[in-house]
């Protein structure tokens, strides 16, 4: 597997799950996410979110359909590059379960 240089060097990833009518069902953030494969469009995707009506956390299951990247500065004028994820689920129902997890396919 080959990671992009933009990629590698990403700091952190926004994941915003949405329904097939696209609200907003789920939201996770992951600060520190240096050295990790970005999940790419078509893969499989299951985190931990916060529901964004009553800030329940819960796992959301869905496929990844958009990534943007987004180049910032720190305050030590570092650049530092952060993605966003829009991951469509297969339900419209929000988060389940409490369990504290990460992971994607490997396409």
């Amino acid at each position: 597997m080959t990671t992009e240089l933009q990629e590698a060097m990403t700091s952190g990833v926004y994941v915003e799950f949405r329904d097939v009518a696209g609200n907003t069902t789920g939201q996770a953030l992951y600060t520190d996410w240096r050295g990790r494969p970005v999940p790419a469009v078509g893969d499989a995707m299951v985190c931990d979110v916060q529901a964004p009506t009553d800030s329940t956390v819960g796992k959301l299951v869905g496929c990844v359909i958009a990534r943007q990247f987004e180049v910032q500065r720190e305050l030590d004028g570092s650049p530092s590059v952060w993605v966003r994820l829009v991951v469509e689920t297969n339900t419209g129902e929000p988060p389940s379960a409490t369990r504290r997890a990460l992971s994607f396919s490997r396409n």
